[in-house]
């Protein structure tokens, strides 16, 4: 029997885990995987990847993880039931000195999107950044087409503070860039009476 890309016949060790996904450290066998997800209009355009994407450019993307001291690092999203790998999620440009982290997250099979899986991921990189990386704020760049992506964001709680006027140029017309940002004692005050928070 064929498995598919994505599908996977080995176990998985989460490093986060969470009721329907866990993040697991990303490998460079599934750089296939990311090729194919960047390459497909629906995923490219909200990744705002205007360029065809190569396995080298993913390998250099990668190479952020070899660092010596890490202000960047990934994890692929991997689906429980269905036992495959749909996405990475993770921290841009952590400065350890504000403690302060910037979030990322693509869901690269869109028969995922609007099932509740970005706000879990979302959910476990706060909880993650918060209690074990002990940051200050966590805050996300969204571009304002990507309407699933804020309203994930506005979902676990996160606040919109700044919108950056005809900042992106997408799909040949300028638009608005937004700014959402979560404290950690907000957010603790926000999850404190939900059923999703794993505290």
């Amino acid at each position: 029997m064929s498995i598919s890309p994505n599908k996977l016949n080995h176990k998985i060790t989460p490093f986060l885990d969470g009721d329907h996904i866990c993040l697991v450290p990303i490998k460079k066998e599934h750089l296939d995987l990311y090729v194919k997800w960047m390459n497909n209009p629906r995923v490219r355009r909200l990744a705002r990847s205007t360029t065809p994407t190569t396995k080298e450019d993913i390998e250099k993307r990668f190479e952020v993880q070899k660092k010596k001291i890490k202000d960047s690092f990934y994890f692929e999203i991997f689906h429980k039931q269905d036992k495959k790998l749909i996405g990475d999620c993770g921290f841009n440009n952590i400065s350890w000195i504000d403690r302060r982290g910037n979030i990322g997250l693509g869901i690269g099979e869109p028969k995922y999107w609007n099932k509740g899986i970005a706000s879990e991921a979302v959910n476990l990189l706060l909880k993650y950044g918060f209690d074990e990386l002990n940051l200050f704020k966590i805050y996300a760049d969204i571009f304002s087409p990507n309407i699933g992506s804020w309203r994930c964001a506005e979902k676990v709680g996160m606040k919109r503070e700044a919108e950056l006027k005809k900042h992106e140029y997408i799909e040949g017309k300028y638009v608005d860039r937004y700014i959402y940002s979560i404290f950690k004692d907000d957010w603790k005050d926000y999850n404190k009476n939900r059923k999703n928070y794993a505290g």
